[in-house]
């Protein structure tokens, strides 16, 4: 299956395209301009590949949570090239994605949400299957929920810079690990989203 996939919705802009097993990725920092990048971007990555637009069989993109501006961005330009050409299409969570990215079998996927909040939602990754353990949400730092029963697991993400003492704090009765480099979240959205998607463009996806 070859599936195009958009996130922009994090510090770091991504596309991707997989094909069958094989990913390619393209990345580039977010801007003022980034969002008159990504056609440009998207047409050279399908150039590289030796392909066509008329080829992709599925869009993925990110859903969010992250910049409210940049998953209008991803949202719009996903939209507008499945409806164009009558593709399904899907958008992935990003703090799914960034437990895939982890490879732990347990994470905290957290997004600095600005104004003192954060994006937050924890995850079980079993052979890549990654299953939610508590409702993501909006969270004051201060106020982390309550985490299932685990021994370790790693936080991940933009808020871990910020509030990783926060972290330490609320959740120091199991053995932690932190990972927050930037992460480009496009190849996982486009792994996430392979058996969740309609046989054609649906505007309630």
């Amino acid at each position: 299956m070859k599936i195009l996939s958009i996130d922009t919705c994090t510090e770091t802009i991504s596309i991707a395209l997989k094909v069958d097993k094989v990913i390619t990725e393209k990345t580039f920092p977010s801007g003022k301009d980034f969002s008159g990048n990504i056609l440009p971007e998207i047409k050279l990555l399908l150039k590289e590949s030796n392909l066509e637009i008329q080829d992709i069989e599925a869009i993925a993109f990110g859903a969010g949570p992250g910049s409210f501006t940049g998953i209008r961005v991803a949202c719009g330009i996903a939209y507008g090239i499945a409806y164009a050409n009558n593709l399904p299409i899907i958008g992935i969570n990003t703090l799914e994605a960034l437990a895939l990215i982890s490879g732990h079998e347990h994470s905290i996927s957290c997004i600095d949400a600005r104004m003192g909040q954060i994006y937050l939602g924890v995850y079980q990754n079993k052979n890549g299957i990654i299953t939610s353990l508590i409702e993501p949400g909006l969270f004051n730092p201060s106020e982390l929920p309550k985490l299932p029963k685990m021994e370790k697991g790693v936080v991940i993400g933009s808020g871990v810079k910020p509030y990783r003492d926060e972290f330490k704090s609320q959740y120091s009765d199991i053995t932690l690990d932190y990972f927050e480099d930037k992460c480009s979240l496009a190849p996982q959205i486009a792994n996430l989203s392979v058996s969740k998607f309609s046989k054609e463009f649906n505007l309630e996806n």
